[in-house]
């Protein structure tokens, strides 16, 4: 297996994560677009040479790039919430509706790859559930976007119950290990962007550890791939 291509995407996709989390600027929101845009197509673009160097293309693959796919325009309409406009809401709207897509896509693929267990969507509802009935506890205002929350939850736990389930009951794997891994620092990239959009803690560092969980754990899901 020829692995420079892979390392060479590996490198640039941290590349373009850490230009990004040093260069953005509050103040120009159409400037960090540009650079969330590429850091964003780094990790779908890694995706695809695991693929092409891995040759084991299938339908299981194929729904986990359809997913990184997604994610992208997810980046991009989150990315628009930053100019503070009349379109704000539907904005943050549309990035919750690409990223359901994207967890969808996920599990989806997930399961063609390693078969659907039902204690993924049992650890998704109760985890879902935990987090609903903490809103107050935790002083969150999930306000109108209350329903997509709870949808997007429970699609955002079920493929880490999965990802979780799947790497416990089919034994270690290194796709399944990095899986797993890049499951649950999306989940926690979620967690903590909740306190920034639904309890308004704008504090710089909680931005920057949403955005680096974020693109670690989609890092590592597209590098699964090449181990499959």
């Amino acid at each position: 297996m020829e692995l420079i291509p892979f390392y060479s995407m590996l490198g640039l996709s941290v590349i373009t994560t850490f230009m990004f989390l040093i260069w953005r600027d509050k103040n120009k929101p159409a400037f960090n677009i540009l650079l969330k845009a590429i850091a964003s197509f780094s990790f779908l673009t890694l995706g695809l040479v695991c693929t092409f160097v891995n040759n084991n293309f299938n339908y299981g693959v194929m729904f986990i790039l359809i997913g990184l796919a997604s994610s992208v325009f997810g980046d991009m309409f989150l990315g628009y919430k930053e100019f503070k406009n009349e379109y704000e809401d539907g904005a943050l709207f549309a990035g919750f509706a690409s990223f359901c897509i994207t967890q969808c896509m996920y599990l989806v693929g997930m399961i063609l790859l390693y078969d659907f267990t039902i204690w993924a969507f049992l650890i998704g509802s109760v985890i879902t559930l935990v987090i609903v009935l903490s809103e107050k506890l935790m002083k969150l205002n999930f306000d109108k976007f209350r329903i997509i929350v709870c949808i997007y939850s429970i699609l955002l736990m079920t493929v880490l119950g999965q990802g979780i389930m799947n790497f416990a009951l089919n034994g270690y794997t290194l796709a399944g290990l990095l899986f797993m891994l890049g499951f649950i620092f999306f989940a926690m990239s979620d967690l903590i962007l909740s306190f920034i959009y639904f309890r308004k803690e704008s504090k710089d560092v909680l931005t920057t550890l949403n955005l680096l969980t974020y693109y670690v754990g989609q890092i590592l899901i597209a590098t699964a791939i090449l181990f499959i």
